[in-house]
């Protein structure tokens, strides 16, 4: 059994996309307490539709704050949800990371398709 099996999180964790990443709908972002008595913190928590929810870094903000503005209006956008390499206190580790999904723009309603001789 591995370690993510035998210690469920509450929490999206890089073991749970390692393998394969996910893509997501994005329900809310909520301010929540993380963790348990003098390690407990106030931290945002972007949650899904039909996922569990991931804790945000500031690199993930900053990803959707780029692609999507202001995070009131990040709700019904689509992301992908990825395991990457990363540095955590100066060591290699897996972290996780988001990118967004942007639909494509519609073609315009003045294109033809006609060929002339």
């Amino acid at each position: 059994m591995r370690a993510n099996k035998a210690f469920p999180s509450k929490y999206l964790k890089s073991a749970d996309v390692k393998e394969k990443p996910r893509i997501a709908v994005i329900s809310h972002l909520a301010q929540e307490t993380v963790g348990q008595g003098q390690d407990a913190k106030e931290k945002h928590v972007l949650h899904f539709e039909d996922q569990k929810p991931l804790v945000l870094n500031r690199t993930n903000w900053d990803t959707l704050e780029e692609t999507f503005g202001d995070s009131d209006d990040w709700p019904g956008q689509k992301v992908k949800i990825r395991c990457a390499r990363t540095q955590y206190q100066g060591k290699a580790t897996d972290g996780i990371r988001l990118e967004a999904i942007v639909p494509k723009p519609a073609l315009k309603d003045d294109v033809n398709d006609e060929i002339t001789v």
